[in-house]
């Protein structure tokens, strides 16, 4: 019978953390939120650049405001989906998992670590959202590769013109 109850809180974790990337994907525009960070780190770069030419501050200021503004709304779009998931979650902790598994009273062995139904519950969302959420970014990677540059601060090859190759590094001769 316990086997019984821990297949259900395995499921009941597998079932949430599908629920929430499901949420997330659907409520975060995924595209705009790659666009906008293609485009703090082109706000980023000139901002450094300005900085070492030693711009006058009010233009410093004014770049560091639209930077302000694009991760503002970098931000909203990112949090979007917790005004769903949030909520969820707390019915799911404090209802759901109470009344299906507590009067059970099982805890689960897990490689040497003893724990309760709702401890499990959290160890599977995690585990599957990380996985999920990693397997994602990488198909969103491959999929929008071509039209944004993911290197933090590093110079595109659009930005380099497409017939240059990327400089050569050093070579050691000893």
């Amino acid at each position: 019978m316990v086997d019984l109850f821990i297949v259900g809180i395995i499921l009941f974790g597998l079932g949430y953390a599908l629920f929430s990337v499901f949420v997330q994907r659907r409520l975060s525009n995924i595209d705009r939120m790659y666009e906008l960070r293609a485009h703090m780190n082109t706000k980023t770069k000139e901002l450094i650049s300005m900085s070492k030419s030693k711009a006058p501050q009010e233009h410093l200021m004014a770049k560091q405001k639209e930077l302000s503004s694009i991760s503002m709304e970098s931000m909203k779009n990112q949090m979007k989906p917790m005004i769903v998931i949030l909520p969820v979650l707390g019915v799911i902790e404090y209802l759901v998992l109470p009344n299906l598994f507590s009067a059970s009273g099982i805890s689960i062995n897990l490689l040497g670590f003893v724990l309760g139904y709702q401890l499990c519950f959290f160890v599977v969302v995690f585990i599957v959202g990380i996985a999920l959420s990693i397997t994602l970014s990488m198909h969103d990677r491959r999929r929008l590769g071509h039209k944004y540059n993911f290197g933090l601060l590093q110079p595109s090859l659009k930005e380099q013109g497409s017939d240059q190759q990327p400089p050569a590094t050093p070579q050691n001769h000893s």
